[in-house]
């Protein structure tokens, strides 16, 4: 999963040592995934800047019973579309979007 994601993904840390992490598909413009070792730390809004820079439109699947997730992108100006998913691990998910589709 790893490798194929590899050549459309973008990849950016934050700190140092690393404090965060962010996972972008290019394609589909979607987050795959945000790491913070800790919340309030500046982490997560610092990668979350920089993946909007340049960009009009993201999307994200982030898990449903996970409301301090939701709370933060919120903040960052995504909104839930309501459709909800099975997430590859099992757990429910929910999509959100930030921006104006193209």
């Amino acid at each position: 999963m790893i490798a194929a994601g590899i050549p459309i993904r973008e990849f950016w840390v934050a700190g140092d040592p690393v404090v965060g992490y962010l996972s972008f598909n290019i394609e589909n413009s979607q987050v795959m995934g945000l790491y913070a070792s800790q919340r309030g730390n500046g982490a997560g809004k610092a990668l979350m800047d920089r993946v909007k820079e340049g960009r009009r439109w993201i999307q994200l699947w982030t898990h449903m019973a996970n409301d301090r997730a939701h709370s933060f992108y919120q903040r960052e100006g995504f909104r839930d579309t309501g459709e909800r998913r099975d997430g590859a691990d099992g757990i429910s998910e929910m999509r959100m979007v930030w921006g104006q589709a193209q």
